[in-house]
């Protein structure tokens, strides 16, 4: 049995990692594509892709915004489970920085969903009537 194993952003515990990313910092999407992009790569090592989660803290402020955590199992019969799931977590990142959006297209896609906060935000007005 493997000893935790921490990392930058996750650990590595009993043939699972867990990839720790802030909801302030990174979004939803941003992780999914970069997990989607290296999906061949992690079936080859014997790596499945277990889901995400997102842990909400008690107090949610600006400094303590949600994590959002992906998983991962190595389910290979090997016993280098430590090593493939460290190459994992680079890989990961990697994948996500060639998926993530070119700055032009990020700052769009940022102001359409301010737009549709302040549009939800006039509905919920408009019916309470305020």
């Amino acid at each position: 049995m493997s000893s935790e194993i921490k990392l930058p952003y996750g650990t590595i515990s009993k043939k699972k990692l867990i990839m720790h990313f802030s909801a302030f910092d990174i979004d939803l999407p941003v992780i999914a594509a970069g997990i989607r992009e290296r999906m061949d790569v992690l079936r080859e090592l014997d790596v499945a892709f277990a889901g995400f989660g997102t842990e909400i803290p008690a107090e949610m402020t600006e400094q303590s915004p949600a994590t959002v955590k992906a998983f991962f199992e190595y389910v290979g019969k090997g016993s280098d489970a430590d090593v493939i799931l460290k190459r994992v977590y680079h890989l990961v990142w990697g994948g996500m920085i060639m998926e993530f959006p070119d700055l032009d297209e990020w700052a769009a896609a940022k102001a359409d969903l301010s737009n549709l906060t302040i549009a939800q935000a006039d509905v919920l007005r408009a019916q309470k009537g305020d």
